[in-house]
């Protein structure tokens, strides 16, 4: 049985901030409101249980267009299949949408594209903890050829 696998999910969320940007006044404000976006969504983030614990292994990354927010991250997660860690991302920012959304913002989009894990840091931790894999092996090979041929030496 599968017990699943770690995944690396390039998470995109396109928001539409609440600003109709008329009037020259109004414009000089955007960099300020966009400002206070980025703010907000990171302290949402971050009292979410599951979004500001280590499931997410990258920068928030914002990009603004105008009116339009494109917030990128890496959300890693253990799971069964790419379609349900895709799941799982998108289901942790619908559960804080209304909190995202109070700052005067429209989630538009929630897209979610799962990888497997690099998980090659795990392979040089458990090498430097307890020996190179192909060393073990190798050893064991030796050892074992080494005890044939002192064994046929013997019946010669």
């Amino acid at each position: 049985m599968d017990d699943g696998m770690d995944y690396d999910v390039q998470t995109k969320t396109s928001f539409q901030l609440d600003f109709d940007g008329s009037g020259e006044f109004n414009m000089l404000l955007l960099p300020d409101i966009q400002k206070q976006f980025v703010q907000h969504v990171k302290k949402v983030y971050e009292q979410d249980d599951t979004l500001g614990s280590s499931y997410i292994s990258s920068d928030l990354n914002f990009q603004f267009d105008g009116r339009m927010v494109q917030l990128e991250y890496t959300f890693s997660c253990h799971d069964e299949n790419e379609a349900e860690a895709e799941s799982f991302s998108a289901y942790c920012v619908r559960e804080v949408q209304k909190e995202l959304e109070g700052f005067g913002c429209k989630i538009r989009k929630i897209d979610c594209k799962a990888g497997e894990a690099d998980m090659s840091w795990l392979d040089q931790l458990e090498d430097a903890v307890f020996g190179p894999r192909n060393a073990s092996k190798s050893q064991s090979k030796a050892e074992g050829q080494s005890g044939r041929t002192a064994a046929s030496h013997r019946e010669r």
